[in-house]
This record gives structure tokens, sequence and C-alpha cells, in this order.
């Protein structure tokens, strides 16, 4: 169960990172709001001399007017004997919020430009997101690791009390700690690696079944399940190995 619920967050965790890097590609701009007696040409050319590994291209004003309609609705408009909106220049970026912030600050001085406009707020909130994921991610993996390292280290003990004179009979013919340590830590990793894989494979098989039943706000990727499987079977077999070497350890303290 424990398992399982890793591979479920995992899952979960790659859909959210899949969207947010969407997100943030189609956020990842700064927008030059032009004043109308400037050639839009010219002030492309310099944006795009400045900063050559971004996208800049020009909005004039029916491609304005449409993303109003888009977002606004068309009411404000049609009052209007003609299209207020300004010719601008958008530049689309790969950056955190911060790099963001400080392009757009270095924009407002070109000349021609009006006002710049670029979604800070939008980017700090998806990296705010992003980062309580990563955090709540590793908690769970601890709360989780925990769990497993416990089921295996209470079923390793109860194979010890069945194995004592075989533990004596290696004692007496010179085996090392290590002789004696290996076999159980290898027999807590298969104990890790069989749960993973059946708490890997259960859940995959009821997304199988239910991926054309439920709506999904994004669409399901089969290698996300391939890698959250790969991801969870290490993780058991890592605290299964861990919680066999450590049992028989302080037993044969």
């Amino acid at each position: 169960m424990a398992c399982s619920l890793l591979f479920l967050f995992l899952c979960v965790f790659q859909a959210g990172s899949d969207w947010a890097a969407k997100e943030r590609a189609r956020q990842g701009w700064v927008e030059l709001f032009l004043v109308d007696s400037v050639n839009p040409k010219s002030v492309l050319d310099v944006v795009g001399a400045r900063f050559p590994g971004g996208q800049a291209v020009v909005v004039d004003k029916e491609t304005a007017k449409k993303r109003f309609v888009e977002r606004f609705g068309s009411e404000m408009l049609e009052a209007l004997d003609s299209n207020p909106l300004p010719v601008s220049v958008r530049l689309r970026l790969d950056g955190s919020s911060e790099e963001v912030a400080i392009i757009a600050r270095s924009l407002e001085s070109l000349h021609g430009v009006e006002a710049v406009d670029s979604p800070q707020g939008e980017l700090e909130r998806l990296e705010r997101l992003r980062g309580w994921a990563w955090r709540l991610g590793l908690a769970c993996a601890l709360v989780l690791f925990g769990v497993v390292f416990g089921v295996i280290r209470n079923a390793i003990q109860l194979s010890l009390k069945s194995r004592d004179r075989l533990i004596d009979n290696m004692r007496i013919l010179g085996a090392s700690r290590w002789q004696i340590e290996a076999p159980f830590a290898i027999e807590g990793m298969i104990q890790g690696v069989c749960g993973g894989i059946l708490a890997s494979a259960l859940p995959a098989f009821g997304f199988w079944l239910l991926r054309g039943a439920v709506p999904l706000p994004v669409s399901f990727e089969p290698f996300w399940a391939l890698r959250s499987a790969l991801a969870t079977i290490g993780f058991s077999s890592l605290a299964g190995a861990l919680g066999g070497w450590w049992t028989v350890r302080r037993v044969l303290r």
C-alpha cells in the first residue's frame, strides 16, 4: 500500500510538472506596448538584438483585438468607433520570474515603448507551487520509506527466529559478519522488489481500465507509469535491503 501511494504520487507529480512546464512556456513573455508614432519593426530589431535567445513578434491591432475579445468579450469594443488597442512587441523567454522581471524593467526605457507588461505574478505562483510539490514529495518519501523499512524489518525478524541454528552453524564454521548479513539484506531487497512490482502493477492496471471512463485534466502518458514504476521498485528495493541488513546486524551484536 505504501509503495502504491508512492507510485500514484509520482504519476500525479509528473502530470503536474508537465502542466506547469506548459504553463511556464505559455506565461513566459514580456509585452511592449508601443506609441502610435513609432515603427514596430525598429523596436522589434532592437529587442531581437538584445535578446537573441528569445522569440520576438509584432502584435498588430487586429491580433490584439482578437486576444482582447477572447479574454474579456466584445461588448466593450463594440461601443467604440475604432480599435483603441496599441500595437505591441511580444518577447517569449525561458527563465525564472526574477529574470523575466529584470528583462521587463530593462525594456521600459526603450524609445517608443509606452508600457511593459508580463505575467510575473503567475510565474511566481507556478514556481512556488513546484517548490511546495517537491517538499511534499520529499516528506512523503521519507514517511513511506519508514513504512516499507518497518514492514520488511518485521518480516526479517520473524525469519531470524527460525534460523537461529543456521546462524550459529555459520559462526562456528568461521563465517564473517558480512557473509551472515548479506543473505538477509538480499532477502529484504527481493521482498522490496516484489512489493514494488506489485504496488506499481495494480494502480497502473487501474489507470488502464479507467483511462476512457474517467476524464482527466491532462492526458496520461504511458512513460509516466514506466518511470514511476522504476522509481517505486528502486525505492522499495533500497528500503528492503537496508531493512534486512539493519535487522540482522542488530540481532548479531
